[in-house]
């Protein structure tokens, strides 16, 4: 990767679109990002790989390499050409971008579960699945700073470059939660950071790759001549026509919330409701009640750590505060799904405390994309105490509570934004 970022400076792999004085373009131009595209994409897949999954044996890291690799070719090669292409030539990188994404990432990403390493689980550390969706995640989020970088920009660039940054944020938080699960039950090693779940922490940290985002008539460009040049492009990817430099920390505002909402969501109505998503994550069992909740703690956790019930045992035994912790996390998630729950009082109350959070979570995501969207100073009063409420019989899952600590803080800053009516 490093000797295709030299040959690229010194001039041999010249990645800058290069025509004669008649104005026709170089013919080489692509054998030289093809060939800039497999140095620097193969190294830099090559690399993250073995420091993954180092560990396992050699059929899961083959597998998985040559599909990170083939992925982080056509990312690379899609990434500049986004970045060197004027607009009117923008349509070869899209080409390219719609077929990383619409081809390549679902072909691959079924290849690289045919490994099914049996030394880690797929989303755990060193597997397939978290590595995988790590390089693309990377790729797709250097596409999205490469374009966001171009001088001329068309609604159509940043349609694209908007896509590419969705599409990172999505992978990271797949990969967060895969690894942590949503309040860290059934998983080796650290859960928590300063007290607070791993899944918690890993969404907020996520969020800032939404500030990526860009949205119609901001940049570097003059207004003028962004707007002749949109005109005579049809708009194509991820366009956001009311993203300005106003609002531009709503998209991290509504997606942590929408994160958070799914993930409580799943927490009571989902989990445990028996799918078998084996044939696509690898082998393992299924948790299909509230005594598989509680497996791994017990010592039977080889569906999720992949060793023996003597070794489950010795580790408890080192880490008995670990273990309390981890009993604690269970019985409070075991009792907010309606499918893991001995009775339906908890998830009732979970229910109710997911909904009791929408009001301030509406309020707050619809004022940040728009100032006209301010609501009243009574409405925001009188949400505030149903996220307090939530916080109360919603404690079994962490995401809940995240997100009405978001209602809670927010509602208390529209306050003092908001006309008294």
């Amino acid at each position: 990767a490093f000797l295709a970022i030299l040959l690229a400076m010194v001039g041999p792999l010249e990645l800058r679109e290069m025509r004669d004085a008649a104005g026709r373009r170089d013919t080489r131009q692509l054998l030289r990002l093809m060939i800039f595209g497999m140095m620097f994409g193969c190294g830099l897949s090559w690399f993250i790989t073995m420091q993954s999954m180092s560990k396992d044996i050699f059929v899961p890291i083959f597998v998985t390499t040559f599909s990170c690799m083939a992925m982080s070719t056509l990312g690379t090669v899609a990434a500049v050409m986004g970045f060197f292409l004027e607009a009117r030539d923008f349509v070869e990188a899209e080409q390219i971008a719609n077929v990383w994404v619409g081809v390549g990432f679902p072909v691959f990403f079924v290849i690289s579960s045919i490994s099914l390493s049996a030394h880690a689980h797929p989303f755990g550390i060193g597997g397939w699945a978290s590595t995988y969706l790590s390089v693309c995640g990377l790729l797709a989020g250097a596409f999205c700073v490469m374009v966001r970088l171009r001088e001329d920009k068309t609604s159509t660039t940043r349609g694209y470059g908007n896509a590419g940054c969705v599409v990172s944020w999505l992978c990271a938080i797949v990969v967060v939660y895969g690894r942590y699960g949503v309040a860290g039950v059934g998983v080796v090693g650290t859960t928590r950071v300063a007290g607070i779940p791993a899944s918690v922490v890993g969404t907020v940290l996520c969020a800032p790759i939404l500030l990526l985002l860009e949205g119609e008539g901001s940049g570097s460009v003059s207004r003028k001549k962004y707007q002749a040049s949109s005109t005579k492009s049809k708009k194509k990817g991820l366009v956001l026509s009311t993203l300005t430099r106003s609002n531009w920390f709503a998209p991290l505002l509504a997606g942590t919330v929408a994160v958070f909402l799914a993930s409580s969501f799943y927490a009571i109505f989902l989990r445990g409701c028996g799918i078998d998503f084996s044939w696509l994550f690898g082998t393992g069992e299924v948790i299909k009640s509230q005594e598989d909740v509680f497996s791994h703690v017990y010592g039977s956790s080889r569906r999720t750590t992949g060793a023996g019930v003597l070794d489950d045992v010795a580790t408890m035994a080192r880490k008995s505060v670990v273990h309390t912790r981890t009993m604690v996390a269970a019985a409070k998630l075991s009792g907010s799904g309606i499918w893991t729950s001995s009775n339906l009082l908890g998830p009732l109350m979970h229910i109710l405390g997911l909904i009791s959070t929408l009001p301030s979570l509406q309020y707050l995501v619809r004022h940040s994309w728009s100032s006209r969207s301010a609501p009243s100073a009574m409405k925001v009063v009188l949400s505030l105490p149903l996220n307090l409420l939530a916080m109360i019989i919603g404690r079994g899952i962490p995401s809940l509570i995240a997100a009405a600590t978001i209602g809670l803080v927010g509602g208390i800053m529209q306050l003092a934004t908001t006309p008294q009516q």
